[in-house]
């Protein structure tokens, strides 16, 4: 089964709510592509939500694609389960 991750930016913090009922939160793009990455998700299994409610923030385009590049890098740097040193 897919699991799908749902992110907003609240208070300059990532927070991921994951369809298997998981909670990630990160500060840091990069550190949340890693746990999203750790917890299974594809690069094409993350939307982005803004609803405007307070404390929101919208997540910008160019965050999007670097938090689904990253996604992709992790991904490629993974060989039969065992990661690349870099």
């Amino acid at each position: 089964m897919t699991i799908t991750a749902s992110i907003v930016l609240f208070r300059n913090e990532f927070i991921a709510s994951l369809s298997d009922g998981r909670r990630i939160e990160q500060s840091d793009l990069r550190q949340m592509a890693d746990g999203l990455h750790r917890a299974g998700i594809l690069p094409n299994d993350v939307q982005f939500e803004w609803s405007g409610s307070a404390g929101q923030r919208m997540i910008t385009a160019g965050q999007q694609v670097a938090l689904r590049a990253e996604l992709r890098r992790l991904a490629r740097n993974k060989v039969n389960g065992l990661a690349i040193a870099a």
